[in-house]
């Protein structure tokens, strides 16, 4: 396990990516944006991961422990009893300690809520101490939610993907600075097709809470770097996203989605929903329903930032929890029937 190889992985898993060219893409899209941001995601990166392998090391000696003192109860139990079978649980502890967890942070995956909140925190307070201490404080949050879900029974089918960094800096957002209805920079208007291109984008940027062409770019060039399936549906979810801000959505308007923050939760389902968890059915499933689950998630952005919470990743979470939830239902229900034969 490399610590350092890990945060920078991180930087890739904010897209759910796990190589090299979409991490180090990504780190120069938030350098475009501001050096700050990239250097306040690799220090989230490391305080998620940091504190992910603190907690899994207590957890650790706490299991230890208990089957030591199994081990002793064994041993003053009448013959017949099996003292193999604390050896066995033992030695999988073991494994386990010293290569699913380290394997984990060595792919980023303990580390990209911390390096959005990272992020988050350049973009509410600048470059300083409040900066600082937020992201240490909201990175060491999300590694305790991700290490407290399973001992919540959250449902092994649904992963977190940034619902921790959404919760805690949705959380930090209320409490520390207000949130703006209409956040993002404001960009001149020009022809249709140039706006909707632009706009789309931009919305590649804006995962990473950026919103320039050139960052767009940058995600982009990630993206295909990491494979052209990947890098298609991202281009199409980012375009889905922005062509329905530019239908006109009620309430909504063309200025949010020539921002491009109509099209970086519908980018993330549809890397999502197409590549990452992509579905068994038909070719028409395959396709439509990330398509379809991107356009959702505009409608769903407008009634999160019309209510005075800051949206950040919250339509690509919800609504790829949804379609995967339904899945998994579908998944069960089809299961039982088949029992049932």
């Amino acid at each position: 396990m490399n610590f350092l190889r890990g945060i920078v992985r991180a930087q890739g898993q904010i897209f759910l990516q796990a190589g090299w060219g979409p991490a180090l893409f990504a780190l120069a899209a938030m350098t475009v944006a501001s050096p700050w941001f990239a250097l306040a995601a690799l220090a989230g990166a490391a305080v998620q991961a940091g504190c992910a392998l603190a907690l899994a090391g207590r957890d650790d000696a706490r299991g230890l422990h208990r089957l030591r003192e199994g081990g002793n109860r064994a041993r003053r139990r009448p013959l017949g009893h099996d003292p193999e079978s604390s050896r066995v649980d033992a030695k999988a502890l073991a494994r386990n300690r010293s290569g699913v967890i380290p394997a984990e942070v060595d792919q980023g995956l303990h580390g990209f809520n911390g390096a959005l909140t990272g992020c988050a925190a350049v973009l509410a307070c600048g470059p300083g101490i409040p900066a600082a201490l937020w992201t240490l404080a909201g990175s060491a949050v999300c590694a305790l939610i991700v290490w407290g879900a399973p001992k919540l029974s959250w449902p092994a089918s649904l992963p977190l993907l940034t619902g921790p960094f959404c919760l805690a800096n949705s959380i930090a957002v209320a409490v520390a600075v207000p949130f703006e209805r209409t956040p993002g920079a404001v960009v001149p208007l020009g022809s249709p097709v140039h706006d909707v291109l632009a706009g789309a984008v931009r919305g590649a940027h804006q995962v990473i809470l950026g919103g320039s062409v050139l960052g767009g770019l940058l995600v982009l060039a990630g993206m295909f770097a990491a494979g052209w399936r990947a890098g298609v549906w991202a281009a199409a979810g980012t375009m889905v996203g922005t062509l329905v801000g530019f239908v006109g959505f009620v309430g909504i308007g063309q200025g949010p989605a020539a921002s491009g923050l109509l099209g970086y939760g519908a980018l993330l389902v549809t890397v999502a929903l197409g590549v990452a968890f992509p579905s068994r059915g038909s070719r028409i499933l395959r396709i439509g329903v990330p398509l379809l689950a991107a356009a959702v998630t505009v409608p769903l952005w407008w009634a999160i930032t019309a209510v005075g919470v800051a949206p950040y990743t919250w339509p690509f979470v919800l609504v790829t929890w949804t379609v995967l939830a339904l899945r998994s239902r579908q998944w069960r229900a089809g299961e039982a029937r088949h029992d049932e034969r």
